[in-house]
């Protein structure tokens, strides 16, 4: 199986990107979503991380508060690290089980920290969504606080040192109609590289 990861910044839309990808016939993954099922209540994961950061981060009914954890692990990147440490051994053997057990000839990885953390070397080949800072944020505002976007983005790369590590780029700067002429050069991409 070819394993793509698909990255970018808060913000560039790699969500979108990956949305459109779906139309393929690709095996999908997103990490994100993947470890948010490890955070559910009563897991192992779930355990630790209530052990390590305290019951000051759960809900009333018991379950994590994802946004009181956002807030403790992005002001302190110590216990972002101890998150990580939890959460990531169980996340790749989860996505590799579930890489394993498909049959579809390619797989899309979505992860906003495919290449901080080291997963792309792990990978065929890295796409990166890139878009100017100003229309991330712009994009962002529903979800996060200017503050919120600004912590969640120090504590990624920039930009211009994720490009050195991808293998192909994708510019969201001008909405859906120049996205849809990239994902098509980068099937052409693939198939080049990869023509069996």
């Amino acid at each position: 199986m070819i394993k793509i990861g698909l990255t970018g910044s808060i913000g560039s839309g790699k969500t979108t990107v990956l949305n459109l990808l779906k139309d393929y016939g690709f095996l999908i993954l997103n990490l994100d979503s993947e470890a948010k099922k490890l955070l559910k209540k009563n897991t192992i994961e779930y355990k630790k991380i209530v052990a390590f950061f305290g019951k000051n981060i759960l809900n009333k009914d018991g379950e994590i508060n994802k946004k009181i954890l956002a807030e403790a692990i992005f002001s302190d990147p110590s216990k972002k690290k101890a998150l990580e440490n939890i959460i990531y051994p169980t996340l790749r053997t989860n996505i590799n089980s579930i890489l394993e057990g498909s049959k579809k000839p390619l797989a899309i990885i979505e992860g906003a920290v495919i290449i901080e953390s080291g997963y792309y070397l792990k990978l065929d080949k890295t796409v990166l969504v890139v878009c100017d800072l100003s229309r991330r944020i712009k994009r962002s505002y529903k979800k996060f606080s200017f503050d919120d976007f600004r912590r969640r983005d120090k504590n990624q790369l920039n930009q211009a040192e994720k490009i050195k590590k991808s293998d192909f780029i994708i510019n969201n700067n001008y909405g859906l109609k120049f996205l849809i002429p990239q994902i098509q050069l980068l099937m052409n991409f693939l198939k080049n590289i990869y023509s069996a």
